[in-house]
C-alpha cells in the first residue's frame, strides 16, 4: 500500500490538538515483542485494533499515525502505554498520558515506545517547529542514591524518511545507517550520577543524512563542551517542579547538501535555551528537496531510580500539541479564534 498526500508545503500550522474533541483511548503494552509500524498504522490495510487516537467523530486525529509500545518491564504492574481522556491535560482538562517504567539498568530493558507517531507526506516541510506542554508526576524520581550511569528520556523524534512510506517501510528503525529515517533529531534528558553531585542535562543527539550520528561527551554536561549553544547560559535543566511546562522544537534542513546552515533550537516555556545552527543534515552529494517528515512524541526512556521489581510506572501528561512551519510560542492557544488552523489534508489516494 502506498499513501499519496497533497501538498502540504503552504501550511502554517501542520497539526494542533488539545485533545478536546479526541476520543477516549488506551492502549495495552504488548506481552512479549514490541509492536509498532505497520501494525498500529492508521492506513494498515487491516485495521489496527486499538488503532492510534481518534476524534469523537470517529476520524483519526491525524490521518496517517500510529502508536510504538515496547513489552511491559515491571514485574506485576500492568499499566496501559498511554491514555487520552478527562482529567489529564492542562487546568485539569482532556489530554493525552504516557506511562515511563522504570527498569533500572540496560539488561531489563526500556519504557519503551511512542503513544503518537505522524508521516507527514512525501514531499514533507523543509522547516518545522514541534511543541507541547507537559507536567511530569510530581514524584518522578531519575537516579538511585549511588552512583551508578545515567537517565535518559527521548523528548522527540524528528526526521526525513527517505522513501514514501508503505507498510514494508522501516520507519521504526531508528539508529541504523541503513535506515530510511535519516537525518534526524532526537533531543534527550540525560541525568548522570557517574559522580557527585549528579546533573541534569539537555543532550543534543542527532544524525546525518548517512546515519552518521552526531552527539558529545556523554559523560559531561553539554553545557561544559559547548556553551555556544546556550544563549542563557548553564546548563538547560529539566523543571523538577512537578508543574506543566511549554516545550518548542525548531529544525531547519540546510540550504543544500553539505552547507553547514541546518537550524536546531529549543525553548522552554518561551525562553531559547539551546540554538545551533551550523548542521549540515544533508551531506555533500544528497539530497535537500524532501523535507521533515516524521514526528514522534517522546519515544523510549530508560529511568533507574528502582529496579523493575518494584513495580514503579511515572505519569508524563501531554496538551496542546502543535506542529507548524512556523514558531508558536507560550501563548499560542490551540484552536483560538485568531489561529487559521488549515483544514484535514484532502486527496488522500491509497494504492
Amino acid at each position: 500500500m502506498v499513501l499519496i498526500f497533497p501538498s502540504l508545503a503552504n501550511a502554517a500550522v501542520v497539526f494542533e490538538t488539545d485533545f478536546e474533541d479526541v476520543a477516549d483511548w488506551s492502549v495495552t503494552r504488548p506481552v512479549a515483542t514490541g509492536t509498532g509500524f505497520p501494525a498500529t498504522w492508521s492506513q494498515n490495510v487491516t485495521p489496527p485494533n486499538p488503532g492510534p487516537p481518534k476524534k469523537n467523530d470517529g476520524s483519526w486525529l491525524w490521518n496517517s499515525s500510529w502508536y510504538r509500545a515496547a513489552p511491559r518491564q515491571v514485574i506485576s504492574l500492568d499499566t496501559p502505554l498511554a491514555t487520552v481522556g478527562e482529567n489529564q491535560g492542562v487546568n485539569n482538562t482532556r489530554g493525552m498520558t504516557y506511562n515511563i517504567e522504570v527498569s533500572h539498568d540496560y539488561s531489563t530493558g526500556w519504557s519503551g515506545g511512542s503513544p503518537f507517531t505522524m508521516y507527514l507526506g512525501d514531499d514533507g516541510y523543509h522547516e518545522l517547529y514541534v511543541s507541547y506542554r507537559i507536567k511530569y508526576d510530581p514524584a518522578f524520581d531519575w537516579l538511585p542514591d549511588a552512583p551508578v550511569s545515567a537517565s535518559q528520556q527521548k523528548l522527540v523524534f524528528i526526521a526525513r524518511v527517505n522513501e514514501l512510506l508503505t507498510s514494508s517501510t522501516s520507519v521504526d528503525d531508528h539508529s541504523s545507517p541503513t535506515s530510511p529515517t535519516q537525518p534526524a533529531w532526537l533531543p534527550h534528558w540525560m541525568s548522570y550520577i557517574s559522580s557527585q553531585p549528579y546533573y541534569q542535562s539537555f543532550r543534543n543527539r542527532s544524525y546525518r543524512s548517512d546515519g552518521q550520528i552526531v552527539a558529545y561527551d556523554q559523560t559531561q554536561d553539554m553545557y561544559s563542551l559547548r556553551p555556544e549553544f546556550y544563549p542563557q547560559g548553564g546548563p538547560y535543566a529539566w523543571p523538577e517542579d512537578g508543574g506543566w511546562h511549554h516545550y518548542e522544537y525548531h529544525i531547519k534542513m540546510n540550504s543544500v547538501s553539505g552547507a553547514l546552515d541546518g537550524i536546531q533550537e529549543v525553548w522552554l516555556d518561551g525562553v531559547k535555551m539551546f540554538t545551533k545552527n551550523n548542521m549540515d543534515f544533508v551531506m555533500a552529494g544528497g539530497s535537500t528537496t524532501k523535507g521533515w517528515n516524521y514526528i514522534e512524541l517522546f519515544d523510549n526512556a530508560y529511568i533507574i531510580s528502582h529496579s523493575y521489581t518494584e513495580n514503579v510506572v511515572y505519569p508524563l501528561y501531554i496538551d496542546d500539541v502543535v506542529v507548524s512551519t512556523n514558531y508558536s510560542g507560550l501563548d499560542y492557544i490551540v484552536g483560538g479564534a485568531d489561529i487559521d488552523a488549515p483544514a484535514a489534508p484532502s486527496g488522500l489516494s491509497v494504492m
